[in-house]
């Protein structure tokens, strides 16, 4: 007879469903899933309610009614979109762990799991893969015109001439410029490795050894930014946080040089970018991410002829969603038997023995979901 409850917050995107599927699997006989859903059935509105929570916090945004309630005598709560907020944390006397299908936790009020000793664990990788493999593509989009061709012959036109005309450059001639070397940075520059381009890494996080040979570890953003051709933002956000790409630090990319973004809005001064492309200061840009999306159609980026916009989809892929659920286990599985913090958000603040005395394998071995 179930004894503890696990509750799964799915949305549109990420089903419930789905979810609970992986996990009942290898879940404990003593453990009951309650599965809920959170959100609108439009993605559109379902991706402004998590723009809300990346600007504002996970407060920006209610929880439902129905999740407050059956987080009551929940000591598991895994959510993907769902904020897990103050009103969430207030309900839950008995919880012990939050999951959060993201690599991102905007969505959680961490420092109020912190104070109360619930570790918090996120989806490590989930985006890394479609997300790395996009940024390569924009990076081909804008530098080769792709999508500005398309558009024309779409529209009726044979268009040959494009705002970088007689200096469209060949990847192995580049010098491509990567600001994170985290997942998807390190991702990035194996895909690039195959155009023999030269790549900088710039990471304040990381040390020489972790970078491989032929890629070159700089020490600070300004000589990235005055020498790279091509630079590439792969960082984390805090909400709140001034941009890494100032107005300051933009003045110092070249005016043949290219900026791609598929990480965060926030990271970029993004009123100083518009004004650098409008002056031709900086060759193109190509973004996937905007500090208000949709993008409102009087932004003065759509009137620029040097730039490649997506609707937020680097991520957007069949395995994306399914990994996820597979990937978050597997963190847990990691930190339970090897006590790694690698999917821990808050290893800081909380005591991994935490995890162990739940019990949510069910058996003493360590349990990996398959597709």
């Amino acid at each position: 007879m179930p004894t503890k409850k696990f509750v799964i917050i799915g949305d549109k995107l990420l089903s419930s469903e789905t979810i609970s599927a992986a996990i009942a699997e290898h879940l404990a006989d003593d453990w009951k899933i309650t599965a809920l859903t959170f959100g609108p059935d439009d993605l559109g509105e379902l991706d402004s309610e998590l723009g809300r929570m990346e600007a504002g916090g996970a407060d920006a945004v209610c929880a439902p009614d129905e999740v407050l309630e059956e987080v009551r005598d929940a000591q598991v709560v895994l959510t993907h979109m769902c904020p897990i907020n103050t009103a969430v944390f207030d309900a839950a006397p008995q919880l012990e762990l939050v999951g959060v299908l993201r690599g991102g936790t905007e969505n959680v009020l961490v420092d109020v799991a912190s104070a109360r000793g619930i570790p918090v664990l996120n989806t490590v990788g989930r985006t890394s893969e479609a997300v790395s493999d996009y940024t390569v593509g924009m990076m081909l989009s804008e530098t080769r015109n792709i999508a500005r061709s398309h558009h024309a012959v779409m529209s009726g036109r044979w268009e040959k001439d494009f705002s970088n005309s007689g200096s469209i450059p060949e990847f192995k001639d580049l010098t491509i410029g990567i600001i994170g070397f985290g997942e998807i940075g390190r991702l990035v520059q194996q895909k690039l490795s195959g155009f023999h381009c030269t790549v900088l890494v710039y990471d304040p996080f990381v040390g020489p050894s972790q970078v491989p040979e032929h890629v070159r570890l700089v020490s600070d953003l300004d000589s990235l930014l005055a020498t790279a051709d091509v630079v590439t933002i792969h960082a984390r956000h805090e909400i709140g946080a001034p941009p890494i790409l100032t107005a300051d630090k933009l003045a110092l990319l070249k005016p043949t040089s290219y900026l791609i973004n598929s990480a965060r809005a926030g990271l970029i001064d993004m009123e100083s970018l518009t004004e650098a492309l409008a002056d031709r200061r900086i060759a193109g840009a190509a973004l996937d991410v905007f500090e208000i999306e949709p993008i409102p159609p009087q932004s003065p980026l759509l009137e620029l002829p040097n730039v490649t916009l997506s609707s937020h989809i680097a991520f957007d892929t069949a395995g994306f969603y399914t990994k996820s659920p597979v990937l978050w286990w597997e963190g847990l599985n990691n930190a339970v038997s090897t006590m790694s913090t690698r999917s821990l958000v808050n290893d800081q603040a909380v005591d991994l023995e935490k995890l162990r005395m739940l019990n949510l394998f069910d058996d003493s071995s360590r349990q990996t979901i398959r597709l």
